[in-house]
């Protein structure tokens, strides 16, 4: 009530209140169904993850209960999809670098993979970088991280620049798509940047659904604005947990994925993304 009051009256800026006089006749969102096609198409592609998943099967199976550093299955916030993708994209893609917003078990599977990959292959090190003001999740013992405890659009810029092909950009900050969030300034600013071959990888997504009813309260608001972004037909979709989980549990109770341990109530909602063609270039002002 403390911060509500305090916005309201300007006295500090503690969240949004927006007035709409529309608001009463708005429906339930119902989700993007225009987008459907593009997970579709996708669907090939996300069940050879699993397939190629069947290879790590004992590596996975070792996060079952495992201690920190170590990524584990036993927590909800990057369940058992997530951990898998993550996993297997650096494993696929091999990237140099790995820029993250927002951190903390996500963290722990991205060094995972980078680490078994390191060791497995040579030349293939991946630099991880965490962008998050407070970290959930102790990173300090992860091999190959190095944190900025910063908020994105406080970050270095030149940390975005140096992302090229094959490299990744993972978002799991605010999810508020308003003027000046991080959101806005990821989608903005970093985002037009991007090379072509670049990744990002975006969590908390259900698209082409929308967010889950339990979860109206958090005034999420990040979807739309991906959307946006699929529909614009620059990004091709390469993963999407939610997707595999509610369209294609089939194939997910066949595999590996299906014998990992997933905690009540927990979403699989990480989507990932490659950009296709060239990064639109946005001339600056000089004045």
């Amino acid at each position: 009530m403390a911060m509500g009051a305090a916005t309201l009256t300007g006295l500090a800026r503690r969240g949004y209140f927006i007035p709409y006089r529309y608001a009463p006749s708005d429906r339930p969102a119902g989700g993007y169904p225009a987008l459907t096609p593009l997970f579709e198409a996708a669907a090939p592609a996300m069940r050879d993850v699993l397939a190629e998943a069947e290879a790590h099967r004992e590596r996975f199976h070792a996060f079952d209960g495992a201690a920190p550093p170590e990524p584990r299955w036993q927590q909800g916030w990057y369940p058992r999809l997530d951990g898998l993708a993550a996993y297997m994209m650096i494993q696929r893609h091999r990237p140099r670098r790995v820029v993250e917003v927002g951190s903390g078990h996500s963290t722990r599977f991205l060094a995972a993979a980078a680490g078994d990959l390191a060791a497995r292959e040579a030349g293939t090190d991946s630099a991880i970088t965490a962008i998050d003001p407070a970290p959930r999740a102790d990173l300090s013992r992860l091999a190959g991280v190095t944190l900025h405890r910063a908020v994105a659009q406080a970050a270095d810029p030149a940390l975005f620049r140096a992302l090229g092909p094959g490299d990744v950009l993972a978002v799991d900050s605010s999810h508020i798509a308003m003027p000046g969030t991080d959101v806005d300034w990821l989608i903005g600013h970093v985002l037009p940047g991007l090379p072509a071959g670049a990744l990002l990888a975006m969590h908390d997504i259900f698209l082409p659904d929308p967010y889950p009813p339990a979860w109206d309260w958090r005034g999420y608001n990040e979807q739309g604005a991906i959307a946006a972004l699929l529909a614009g037909g620059g990004w091709r979709v390469l993963w999407s947990s939610h997707w595999v989980a509610t369209r294609m549990a089939a194939a997910v109770a066949a595999g590996v994925a299906g014998t990992l341990p997933l905690p009540a109530g927990a979403h699989e909602s990480a989507l990932w993304l490659e950009r296709l063609g060239r990064p639109q270039v946005i001339p600056t002002r000089a004045d």
